[in-house]
C-alpha cells in the first residue's frame, strides 16, 4: 500500500519501479543459444544423432551447434551418442577433401576434450557407382545442366542412406535423429522443397523410413552464418573449434570477404558474403563453368590438370562421335535399339588414357621431388582412379561388348612403359565443342532388326574352365566347389551358370594379388602382363575377357548376379553375328548395316514375326533379366540422359 504521505515524486518513482522491463531486442548469442535448445530437446528424443556433414559453411555450422548441444547435455547427465557422416564422392575438389580431414580432426579432437561420444563416418559410392568408372565404362553420361542431379543421388546421398539403413537395423528408425544443414533463404528451390517436407528449425520431421530429421539453422541467413563461422566465445555464446581451415577454404575459391566480413556494417552492405564460393566436385557440369575451381589454381596449379580434364567432358559431352549408338537390351520384337545411349568405346578409351596420364604425371612428380629432397613428397591430390576402379571399367568394357577386346591392359601397359596422352588445349576443345548436336541426343534413329533366337535356357559357361579342367595347378578356387568338382550355379528358372565369387554388390577385389606386405606389386604386375599378353592378338571375344576376369576371382557380384551375366554374354554373342555382316562401332556403320531399319519405316511396317528378348526387362524370377530400368532409361526422356542412364 502506498504511504498517503509520499510526495508526488517518491509516487511516481515507485510506479515506474512497478512498471514491466522493456523487451530486449535478441541478440546472435540468443540465436545460437535458441539453435542449441532445440538440438538439445531433439537429442533427447533419439538414442543417436547423426550430423550430415560436408564441411562446407552451412553443415560446419550445424556441426558446431551440435556439439556444442552435446556436451550440455553430458553436463546435465545425458549421455549423447554423435556420429558425423561425410560423403567422400571420390571426384571432390582436392582442396575440399583436405577440408574434411582437417575439420573433421578438430571437431573429434574437441569432442573428446570434452568427454563426448562422437565418431566420423566417411561413407563412398558403391564401386560400380563411381563418377568416373560410370563414364568410361560406358554405363553412363555425366550429369549436366538443366538434368537432374543423377550425380548428387549417386554420390552423396545413396552412400549417407545405407549407412543410415545400418544405423536403423542397429538402433531401429525411430531412435535415429539426423541434423541437417539446409536453409529456406539458400534458393527459392532449396525453400520450397523443405517447405514441401516440413522442415523446420524447432520440431523435427519423421521420415517415410521413421527417421527424425532437424533443420536447426534452417531460418538463418547466410549472414548469420559466416557472423557464426567469423565469431568468438562473446559474440556465439560459448567456445567452439577454430573454423580457420572452412574460411580459407572459401576465401581460395574466390570470395575473399568470406574472413573479413565486417558485421558492424548494414546487413544491406553484407548482404551475401561468399555467396559465390561452392566446394564440390571438380568434373561437375551441373554449373556453366566452375569459378570457385579455376580461381584456385593461382594458389593450387597442381589442379589445372582437373580443370582441364572438366572441360574435356563438357566439350565432348554432345558430340555424336563420342556416344554409343547401340542399346544394352532389345525390345519385344527382338530389336536393338539405335540412339545416342552411353560414351562411345573410342571416347571412353581415350577419357581413360587422359586419366590415367594425370594420375601417372602426378606419380612422376612424386617420385622426382622424393628422389630430390631425399623424403617422402606425397601426392598434391588423391588418384583419380585406383587399382580396382580400372578394373571395374575393364568389366564394364567386356559386359557391354563394344569396346575392343583387352583395351584395358593396352592401356596399362602403354603407360607403364612411358607414354603419355595429353588432353587437347583450348582451340582443340572449341573445335571439339563446334561439332556438338544437341538435338540428335536421345533421338531414336532405327533399330537394327535380329533374327529370332531360342535363349529359354541361355548359360554362362566358360570355355576356358572346359578345357583346364578341375585337376590342374592353375585352376583358380572359383572354378571348385567342396567336393573338387566344377562349381555351378543353377538358377530357379533352370538356368545353369559358372560360379561366381558374391559378395553384397558388385565389386572389385585384388586382395589374392597383393605382395606379402599388402601393396600391388611383383604379383599384380605379373598378372597384368599375363592379362595384356592373353588378349593381344584380337582373336578373343568380350565374353572371353569377361570370363577371365571372373574367374580369377576378381569381380565379385550380389548373388543371382550371375543370370546377368548369362544375358549379357548372350547378348554379345548377338551383336558377333551382327559384325559379321558389318562393322557397327559408329552411327554411319549403324545405318549402312543390312539389317538396319530407319524409325519411320519400323513406326509403320507391323513385324511379321514376334522374336524374343535377347536380354529380357524385368526383374521377374520367370525371365532371370535385367532390371526393367534399363529399357525405361533408353526411351527419349530427356531427364533419362544421365549418370544412371544404364542401371544394370
Amino acid at each position: 500500500m502506498l504511504d498517503s504521505t509520499s510526495n508526488s515524486h517518491d509516487q511516481n518513482s515507485l510506479i515506474q519501479a512497478w512498471a514491466p522491463e522493456a523487451v530486449q531486442p535478441e541478440t546472435f548469442a540468443d540465436r545460437c543459444t535458441n539453435a542449441i535448445e532445440s538440438i538439445k530437446t531433439t537429442m533427447l528424443e533419439a538414442y543417436i544423432t547423426t550430423v550430415s556433414c560436408s564441411f562446407g559453411k552451412d553443415s560446419t555450422l550445424v556441426l558446431a551447434l551440435s556439439l556444442e548441444a552435446a556436451c550440455q547435455l553430458k553436463d546435465e547427465g545425458e549421455s549423447p551418442t554423435v556420429r558425423i557422416i561425410t560423403s567422400d564422392t571420390g571426384v571432390e575438389n582436392p582442396s575440399q577433401s583436405k577440408l574434411n580431414v582437417a575439420m573433421s580432426t578438430r571437431a573429434l579432437a574437441w569432442a573428446d576434450e570434452h568427454g563426448l561420444d562422437v565418431q566420423q563416418i566417411f561413407v563412398k559410392p558403391d564401386p560400380m557407382e563411381s563418377y568416373l568408372v560410370t563414364m568410361c565404362g560406358g554405363r553412363g553420361i555425366a550429369s549436366v545442366s538443366g538434368s537432374d542431379a543423377t550425380c548428387s543421388m549417386n554420390l552423396k546421398i545413396r552412400p549417407i542412406q545405407k549407412s543410415q539403413r545400418q544405423f536403423v537395423k542397429q538402433y531401429g528408425a525411430e531412435n535415429i535423429l539426423t541434423l541437417i544443414g539446409t536453409r529456406f533463404e539458400e534458393s527459392a528451390t532449396r525453400g520450397t522443397a523443405m517447405r514441401k517436407r516440413n522442415e523446420n528449425a524447432t520440431v523435427p520431421v519423421r521420415s517415410d523410413t521413421g527417421i527424425l530429421t532437424l533443420s536447426p539453422v534452417a531460418d538463418w541467413l547466410e549472414t548469420d552464418v559466416w557472423r557464426f563461422l567469423n565469431g568468438s566465445e562473446r559474440t556465439i555464446g560459448f567456445k567452439t573449434f577454430d573454423f580457420t581451415p572452412v574460411l580459407a577454404h572459401y576465401e581460395a575459391m574466390g570470395d575473399s570477404s568470406c574472413g573479413s566480413v565486417d558485421f558492424a556494417q548494414s546487413i544491406q552492405q553484407a548482404k551475401s558474403p561468399c555467396s559465390g564460393g561452392r566446394g564440390g566436385c571438380f568434373v561437375c557440369q551441373k554449373v556453366s563453368a566452375d569459378h570457385s575451381l579455376l580461381n584456385m589454381l593461382d594458389k593450387f596449379p597442381a589442379y589445372e590438370p582437373l580443370t582441364r580434364l572438366s572441360k574435356v567432358i563438357r566439350a565432348g559431352h554432345l558430340v555424336p562421335e563420342n556416344r554409343s549408338f547401340l542399346s544394352k537390351a532389345a525390345d519385344s520384337q527382338g530389336r536393338i535399339r539405335v540412339f545416342s545411349n552411353a560414351y562411345s568405346p573410342a571416347w571412353t578409351s581415350q577419357l581413360l588414357k587422359w586419366i590415367m596420364t594425370i594420375d601417372a604425371n602426378e606419380d612422376d612428380r612424386a617420385r622426382a621431388r622424393s628422389a630430390k629432397l631425399g623424403r617422402q613428397v606425397d601426392r598434391r591430390f588423391p588418384p583419380l582412379l585406383d587399382e580396382e576402379q580400372q578394373m571395374l571399367i575393364a568389366f564394364q568394357w567386356a559386359r557391354y561388348g563394344v569396346q575392343k577386346v583387352g583395351e584395358y591392359p593396352r592401356i596399362r601397359e602403354a603407360i607403364l612403359g612411358g607414354q603419355r596422352f595429353p588432353m587437347p588445349g583450348d582451340d582443340e576443345l572449341a573445335d571439339l565443342q563446334s561439332r556438338s548436336d544437341k538435338k540428335l541426343m536421345g533421338k531414336t534413329v532405327g533399330y537394327l532388326q535380329v533374327e529370332q533366337m531360342d535363349h529359354s535356357k541361355p548359360v554362362y559357361q566358360d570355355h576356358w574352365r572346359d578345357l583346364i579342367g578341375t585337376e590342374s595347378g592353375c585352376t583358380p578356387p572359383i572354378m571348385m566347389d567342396d567336393n573338387g568338382e566344377r562349381a555351378m550355379y543353377l538358377s530357379k528358372t533352370g538356368m545353369a551358370h559358372d560360379s561366381i565369387e558374391t559378395g553384397d554388390l558388385i565389386e572389385c577385389d585384388l586382395t589374392n594379388l597383393r605382395d606379402p606386405d599388402g601393396t600391388l606389386g611383383i604379383i599384380f604386375e605379373d598378372f597384368c602382363w599375363w592379362y595384356a599378353i592373353d588378349f593381344a592378338d584380337g582373336r578373343k571375344t568380350s565374353n572371353d575377357e569377361m570370363d577371365f576376369l571372373i574367374r580369377e576371382g576378381l569381380i565379385r557380384a550380389r548373388n543371382g548376379y550371375q543370370s546377368t551375366l548369362a544375358n549379357y554374354q548372350r547378348y554379345n554373342l548377338v551383336l558377333n553375328d551382327l559384325r559379321e555382316n558389318g562393322p557397327i562401332d559408329t552411327l554411319a556403320q549403324i545405318q549402312a548395316h543390312p539389317v538396319f531399319i530407319i524409325k519411320t519405316d519400323a513406326d509403320t511396317t507391323q513385324a511379321t514375326s514376334t522374336a524374343s528378348n535377347i536380354i529380357a526387362t524385368s526383374r521377374k524370377p520367370a525371365t532371370g533379366a535385367l532390371d526393367a530400368a534399363v529399357n525405361d532409361a533408353e526411351h527419349d526422356d530427356p531427364k533419362s540422359r544421365q549418370l544412371d542412364l544404364l542401371l544394370a
